[in-house]
């Protein structure tokens, strides 16, 4: 994994190189810092689970959803309130393509080849660590990963004060990826349809595994953040395997 100081390092170059980017995703993770306290909000993986129907629902919430979740608009009407990208090996594959569908990227300061600068909004990528607090309620000063643009997210529901936070689409299992290493974390896609639609990754499509164990502990640490700071945080996941978060109906929370 990239190491602290690398990521400092990236950080500074990207101060030199997109400078004009940084100074206006400072301005922005600012400037909405708590901009929704209080209100609930919607963390959206892309998990089997999620179904256009669902998205629908959400409408008038707000939301966040990442990666290839342009690929479910044709279903749907709903569009999330904010759209993030982390991953390298898929933002060098889809990076032309989400600026279609999207008036603001947010994505990790690890990301270079940036197309539109002007549509462009980083979160300083603080990088993996397994200490228990490596959880940042304040963008500002950066934000940690866990494998998953999931805890990432949870991270910047939590700055902008949503509460409670829901998680859908969750599903917390990549079928044919248990025994692919940390030593050997990309990997080929051959088949498995882990996402909501079944072209979501081309065969043979080189990608990043998910370590299903790191990413629990990015959920761990937020669930002891959240239990710390009052923050309630519920898995409204239609089935799946994330069992970190309390479990709520989806349905009911629209009765």
């Amino acid at each position: 994994m990239q190491s602290n100081i690398n990521r400092k390092f990236t950080w500074f170059i990207q101060k030199i190189i997109n400078g004009d980017i940084v100074k206006r995703s400072e301005n922005y993770w600012s400037k909405n810092k708590g901009q929704f306290s209080g209100q609930r909000g919607f963390v959206i993986g892309n998990g089997p689970s999620l179904n256009s129907a669902d998205l629908t629902k959400l409408k008038n919430e707000i939301t966040i959803a990442s990666n290839k979740i342009y690929l479910i608009f044709d279903k749907t009407s709903w569009r999330p309130t904010l759209f993030t990208i982390a991953d390298r090996i898929l933002w060098k594959k889809i990076k032309n393509e989400v600026y279609n569908h999207f008036n603001e990227v947010i994505i990790s300061s690890s990301l270079f080849n940036i197309p539109r600068k002007d549509k462009t909004i980083f979160f300083r990528n603080l990088g993996y660590s397994e200490s228990m607090h490596a959880f940042s309620p304040n963008i500002i000063e950066g934000v940690f990963g866990s494998r998953t643009v999931t805890y990432i997210n949870i991270q910047i529901a939590v700055h902008l004060g949503l509460n409670p936070i829901y998680l859908i689409g969750c599903d917390h299992y990549y079928k044919n990826e248990e025994n692919v290493t940390e030593k050997n974390r990309v990997t080929e896609h051959h088949g498995e349809s882990n996402h909501f639609v079944p072209n979501y990754r081309e065969e043979g499509e080189k990608v990043n595994y998910a370590p299903i164990d790191i990413m629990t502990k990015g959920y761990e640490k937020a669930k002891k953040y959240c239990d710390n700071n009052n923050i309630r945080i519920f898995n409204a996941t239609r089935g799946g395997y994330l069992e970190v978060f309390e479990r709520v109906n989806f349905d009911k929370l629209f009765n």
